[in-house]
């Protein structure tokens, strides 16, 4: 069975719950907040979610996968578990798909790292440098935004079904209040996919208690 050792408020864990919801498998989550984050220290050196534990022993014999990294534990299970399909099949739209998240991992992904690591913060210096965070994330989303507000009829994000696109930003939409980054009007579009996919049933099952304090 598929073990995640998760984060209740992590949004690169909630992506790989979304991905688990959507392919209605059986899978186990351990939350490290809860009494496994001594097991997922032994797991990995970095002590970061997500974790993927596979079981792929057919004789008894342990053959455990252990899987870090949230694009590769995404990929692993699309290609795993192939129903409904996340990547696309042909080689050039999937390697694509891989620029466009490797592209969010650079301007969006890394400052919301950031911005998770260091919101309790105290310190003065750190939280100016938050506030230069959230305008670097809301200037991602800014071209995001223009993408949906060019398609207004676009139902996933730059795909023609729900995808590993959709999976990788829906979570960063969800924790805006949280993350005090302000709405603009010329979101719109894009808030109105949100709200949309928001309702979306393996969506709702991936959301945490904490998940759903985040959004007011």
């Amino acid at each position: 069975m598929i073990q995640l050792y998760s984060d209740s408020r992590c949004p690169f864990s909630h992506r790989i719950r979304i991905i688990l919801n959507e392919k209605d498998m059986d899978f186990k989550i351990l939350d490290v907040n809860i009494n496994a984050r001594q097991d997922l220290m032994q797991l990995t050196p970095y002590n970061e979610t997500p974790v993927l534990v596979d079981d792929i022993d057919k004789n008894n014999k342990k053959r455990d996968l252990i899987l870090t990294d949230t694009n590769i534990i995404a990929e692993y299970i699309d290609e795993r578990f192939p129903h409904p399909q996340l990547m696309p099949i042909e080689p050039s739209e999937k390697a694509r798909m891989r620029m466009a998240i490797h592209k969010l991992e650079h301007d969006l992904f890394n400052h919301i790292r950031f911005l998770d690591n260091n919101l309790a913060t105290k310190e003065a210096k750190v939280k100016k440098e938050l506030d230069k965070i959230r305008k670097l994330i809301s200037s991602c989303l800014d071209e995001i935004a223009e993408l949906f507000a060019s398609n207004k009829k676009m139902e996933f994000f730059a795909s023609n079904s729900f995808s590993l696109l959709d999976v990788s930003l829906l979570p960063i939409l969800w924790r805006l209040s949280y993350y005090e980054i302000e709405v603009k009007k010329t979101w719109g579009a894009m808030m109105k996919y949100a709200e949309s996919q928001f309702d979306r049933p393996s969506f709702l099952a991936s959301l945490t208690a904490v998940e759903r304090s985040m959004k007011q």
